[in-house]
């Protein structure tokens, strides 16, 4: 009558050290996955026309802050000002930067910013495009490797973008984050994982105002005023 009481004993050990053994499973891979991203940052080109006496001119911004993990660091202005589409106005994403930080068995393999522009209040958003940040250099300031990724390759913002009319003018949102690729090894066992950088699941965001092209009705009148004018010189002469 003893002998099932020692099986079901016997059964209860071997069900705790399974416990046991994904238990420590499970914090080996959290702490494996303690990686980030941070200290990103973007660049935009901005020539509002290149008409006026104003050139053009990079600015930068951070979308998180320099140190690891989250930091509530989003500079990027509400607008990023009005841009005259008939003038030569520019609008380019200038750059990219960010940093990763690794332990263990872990790499940080690429970084990308994902983007996209579309009329603000609009529906329909579009598809995000990927801008990639190449891996530039690395660092080991805490005995962990700290990654650089930087590019500067310019993105027009601009394309198929139209500006609306004098009564209608046309606003635009630009909304943008970033991930970072890691592979993970540990105890014979490996994967992929990645850091996102999304503001909270909200994305970054900033806008800016497309100068309106002239309405039907303007450029009538600006017609009419010519032709008066062609009419009065002529009767000058």
């Amino acid at each position: 009558m003893k002998q099932p009481e020692k099986i079901v004993s016997s059964g209860g050990k071997i069900m705790k050290r399974i416990f046991v053994s994904v238990i420590v499973s499970l914090i080996l891979v959290t702490t494996t996955h303690a990686n980030t991203m941070y200290a990103v940052g973007v660049g935009f080109s901005v020539d509002a026309s290149s008409l006026d006496a104003i050139n053009q001119s990079t600015r930068s911004y951070n979308l998180v802050g320099d140190t690891h993990g989250a930091n509530p660091a989003n500079s990027l202005p509400a607008s990023l000002g009005t841009i005259n589409l008939n003038e030569g106005g520019l609008l380019q994403l200038a750059n990219a930067s960010a940093k990763t930080w690794q332990s263990g068995g872990d790499s940080a393999n690429a970084v990308n910013l994902f983007w996209r522009v579309f009329e603000t209040g609009a529906t329909s958003k579009g598809s995000f495009t990927t801008y990639n940040v190449p891996f530039s250099n690395q660092w080991n300031p805490d005995g962990n490797v700290n990654k650089y990724w930087v590019a500067n390759t310019s993105v027009n913002l601009l394309q198929n973008l139209t500006a609306g009319t004098v009564q209608v003018p046309k606003f635009y949102t630009i909304e943008m984050y970033a991930v970072a690729d890691f592979t993970w090894s540990n105890g014979g066992g490996s994967g992929n994982f990645n850091s996102t950088v999304n503001n909270s699941g909200s994305n970054f965001t900033t806008q800016f105002t497309a100068i309106p092209e002239p309405s039907s009705g303007m450029l009538m009148g600006m017609g009419i005023a010519g032709l008066l004018i062609v009419r009065r010189l002529r009767k000058n002469a």
